[in-house]
C-alpha cells in the first residue's frame, strides 16, 4: 500500500465503475473495493452508506487524474430537472473549490452552470484554487473541536492513568493511545500525496502526552511500591 493511493472513494458504485472504465482503457492497473462485498444486513441496514474504493499506483495518479477531467469535460450533459440547476452562484462555486467533496460529474456540470450563468473560470484559477484547497486541508481539520478534546483527554490520562487503571486496567494504555495517534496518523490528499493528519504543533502534544504517562507512570508505580513497604 505505501506505493498506491486511493484515486477516488464513492458511495455512488456507478461513477466508480465509470472511472474504472477510464481507466482500463487507458492501460492503468487498478484495484476497485467493492465493499458491498462485505455489507451485513443484519448490521448495517442502510446501502447507501456502503463506499466503494479505487487504488492505483502512486506513479500513475497524475496521468489518472488528467484522463478522468478530460473524460468528465467532454461527456456532461445536464438532465433538465438536476439538482444543481437549483445551486445559488455561490454553492456552485463552492464545489469547484471543495472538489475533493464532490464526484467528477457534478464538479463538470457545476462549472457548466457557472459558465451559462456568464461565470467563466480559467484554467489558471482552477489551478490556483486547488492549490489553496490542498494547503488548506493539509493546514486545517475538519472537526477541530475533536481534536482538541482528544489532546485534553490525552493529557488527562498521562497523569490519572495508572490510577484509573485500578478501575478498568485499560485506562493505563489512554493516553498511550492517543499520543501515538496524533504522532503517527496520516491522510491522504485529492493529489495523492500521503502527509500527518495533525499539525506540527499539535504532535508536538503527543510528544509531551507520550512523554509525561511515561513519567507519571513510573511516579504513580514507585509511589505505590514506597507506600505498601
Amino acid at each position: 500500500m505505501e506505493n498506491q493511493a486511493i484515486l477516488r472513494k464513492s458511495l455512488n458504485k456507478s461513477i466508480i465503475e465509470e472511472i474504472a472504465s477510464v481507466l482500463k482503457d487507458n492501460s492503468i492497473d487498478y484495484e476497485l473495493i467493492d465493499n458491498e462485498k462485505y455489507f451485513d444486513g443484519s448490521f448495517v441496514t442502510d446501502q447507501s452508506k456502503i463506499e466503494y474504493q479505487i487504488i492505483i499506483e502512486k506513479s500513475d495518479f497524475e496521468k489518472a487524474e488528467q484522463l478522468i477531467t478530460e473524460y468528465y469535460s467532454k461527456n456532461v450533459t445536464i438532465p433538465e430537472d438536476y439538482y444543481l440547476k437549483e445551486f445559488s452562484d455561490e454553492e456552485l462555486e463552492e464545489i469547484i473549490y471543495k472538489r475533493d467533496e464532490w464526484n467528477e460529474f457534478d464538479y463538470e456540470v457545476a462549472k457548466n452552470l457557472l459558465k451559462e450563468r456568464g461565470i467563466v473560470i480559467s484554467e489558471d484559477e482552477l489551478k490556483r484554487i486547488n492549490s489553496e484547497r490542498l494547503e488548506s486541508l493539509k493546514r486545517n481539520y475538519d472537526k477541530p473541536a475533536e481534536v482538541k478534546n482528544l489532546i485534553t483527554l490525552g493529557y488527562i490520562f498521562s497523569v490519572i492513568g495508572f490510577l484509573a487503571s485500578f478501575i478498568m486496567s485499560f485506562f493505563l494504555f489512554i493516553s498511550y493511545g492517543v499520543s501515538l495517534v496524533i504522532l503517527k496518523l496520516k491522510k491522504q490528499l485529492p493529489n495523492g500525496e500521503r502527509v500527518y493528519y495533525f499539525n506540527e504543533q499539535d504532535r508536538k502534544h503527543g510528544e509531551r502526552i507520550f512523554i509525561l504517562s511515561i513519567v507519571f507512570t513510573i511516579f504513580w508505580f514507585c509511589f505505590f511500591i514506597y507506600k505498601n513497604n
